[in-house]
């Protein structure tokens, strides 16, 4: 499993992390092909082979692989991880060795490789470490030279000495488990004048102020109706009925009253608007 962010400190982020290179499990694989294929030779060479025959050769067969299947195993718990600060390198499958080495207290890092590990591209990483007697031994470390480098550096910059190394692509941390949260990646916040929700209630309006919703209840599945019915336009002011000047003659006064009757049939004026004026008009004869 890769090392979990809870083991880190705040200030802290993955540099490498590493597992061993694939000739951590070479010798118990070739092992295993080898003894295998010497006891189905065995067999099918003898067919009539005694049963307590056939049962030595397959726990025979059955040792190189359990040794094949452990070294897989602690090939997966093994890891090697360099962080900004230390160096963590952590193994163990039933029980749990963890080493921690402070960069500052690194005094020396060599390399040691032979010359068919050169050619597969691992070796070994010697760490001197101020205070202690014993050097710790890193073995079968994937481009042991790179990562002696990208070390080199990150030491030179936490004491002060220089500035650290870039990390190879391939040396980088696979996965998101310990990744620290970018501010900066979130999701920033909707435009001003961009889609928004309205408050609870309020109906959606498509298109902007005035535009029509979804269709009512009876309407098409295609029709539109605004959110709040229009109130009614109010009618215009039915214009005064001419009033005839003080002093008219009988013809005067019955043209006015066949333009309010005309007023009244236009439904312009109200019967009893009509039937006021008439009786002043006839008032005046």
């Amino acid at each position: 499993m890769p090392l979990s962010r809870k083991f880190l400190n705040n200030d802290e982020d993955i540099l490498v992390e590493l597992r061993p290179h694939w000739v951590f499990f070479a010798r118990p694989l070739f092992t295993a092909i080898a003894v295998v294929a010497a006891v189905v030779a065995i067999l099918v060479a003898y067919p009539s082979a005694p049963n307590w025959l056939t049962d030595a050769l397959m726990v025979l067969a059955a040792i190189p692989v359990l040794w094949l299947a452990g070294r897989l195993l602690r090939w997966s718990t093994y890891l090697l991880v360099l962080t900004t600060t230390r160096i963590v390198v952590r193994r163990g499958v039933l029980g749990r060795n963890t080493v921690q080495i402070r960069l500052q207290r690194i005094t020396e890092i060599s390399l040691a490789q032979k010359l068919w590990e050169r050619i597969v591209a691992t070796g070994r990483l010697i760490i001197d470490v101020q205070g202690e007697d014993d050097a710790v031994v890193l073995e079968f470390v994937r481009k042991p030279a790179i990562v002696q480098r990208v070390i080199n550096g990150q030491i030179n910059e936490v004491c002060g000495g220089g500035g650290a190394e870039p990390v190879p692509d391939e040396l980088r941390r696979i996965g998101v488990r310990g990744r620290r949260f970018d501010p900066d990646a979130a999701q920033e916040p909707e435009a001003e004048g961009g889609p928004h929700t309205p408050p609870f209630g309020v109906p959606v309006v498509a298109g902007g102020p005035g535009a029509g919703v979804g269709a009512g209840a009876g309407g098409g599945a295609g029709a539109t109706q605004a959110p709040f019915p229009p109130p009614p336009a109010a009618s215009p002011p039915a214009s005064p009925p001419p009033t005839p000047p003080t002093g008219a003659g009988p013809s005067e006064i019955r043209d006015r009253l066949i333009e309010l009757d005309d007023l009244r049939q236009r439904r312009i004026i109200s019967e009893e608007e009509f039937a006021a004026k008439k009786a002043e008009l006839l008032s005046r004869l």
